[in-house]
């Protein structure tokens, strides 16, 4: 089990990248529903699939560049390495024109689980830059009440978390840590399990937005979104499906066995 969960984390630093045009999966409509957060940006928000996110973004502002991301598992059987099938991992979506540059990325929950946004990235530069004030009241207005808000130096930091479920994410005054940057979300959360701040079933976890204003007046917004309760649950799933194809092949192959002619 180790093993598998060393090597699942090693193949994350080695995506296989493709450029890819816009165009949704086929297939992707007959997916299963699935529950979609009630926080967004620009329509875009965790549990859509691929094609819901992209039609989001498409229809938000046109021109868009896109890059895709794929992803496999590797294990070893004792003797050769064996590789999972790949799925999609990220979605990196860039506009740059006379509007000004903007960039979103889209992160996916992995198999065996169905292909759902578990984290959303959005990193804008604003041209006519609005007070911290203005935006962190259109923010309120969009979100409600944050749940935790501190500056960082010229910064302004604002968190949301989802009402009614636990808050599974680190946060200070300063700053706030969810989604990509987080590192490994079951790892991090059994950590935080040992420290009695998250649940035993780290799937009742809540989503998590944040928003950090860049400058007085502000010349940049970052948001994230990130669903740790999907995303951890979809992580633990995918290691536990590579650990026992470990163990199968294992089997496999030590039933093919065969000494020489003695």
């Amino acid at each position: 089990m180790k093993n598998a969960i060393r090597t699942c984390a090693q193949r994350i630093g080695s995506w296989r990248t493709l450029c890819l045009t816009a165009v949704a999966a086929a297939g992707a409509s007959i997916l299963p529903a699935t529950a979609q957060s009630a926080f967004d940006v620009v329509g875009v928000r965790p549990g859509m699939t691929e094609a819901e996110a992209m039609s989001a973004l498409t229809a938000h502002r046109p021109g868009m560049r896109v890059q895709k991301r794929s992803m496999n598992y590797n294990f070893r059987d004792g003797v050769q390495q064996i590789n999972t099938e790949s799925f999609l991992h990220e979605v990196w979506v860039i506009y740059d024109d006379a509007q000004g540059r903007e960039e979103f990325r889209l992160y996916f929950s992995p198999l065996p689980s169905a292909s759902r946004v578990v984290s959303v990235y959005r990193n804008v530069t604003l041209k006519a830059p609005p007070t911290q004030a203005q935006l962190s009241s259109q923010l309120t207005q969009k979100y409600g009440a944050p749940t935790v808000t501190g500056k960082n130096y010229a910064d302004l930091n604002m968190t949301w978390g989802e009402s009614g479920k636990p808050m599974c994410w680190r946060s200070n005054p300063k700053a706030t840590v969810i989604g990509d940057g987080q590192g490994d979300i079951t790892d991090y959360l059994r950590k935080e399990q040992a420290k009695g701040r998250v649940p035993a079933d780290f799937s009742q976890c809540g989503v998590a937005l944040a928003a950090n204003l860049v400058g007085e007046p502000v010349r940049q917004l970052v948001v994230r979104i990130t669903d740790y309760g999907a995303w951890a649950a979809t992580q633990q799933k995918a290691k536990d499906w590579v650990e026992q194809q470990r163990q199968d092949a294992v089997k496999a192959r030590l039933s093919k066995g065969d000494g020489p002619k003695l």
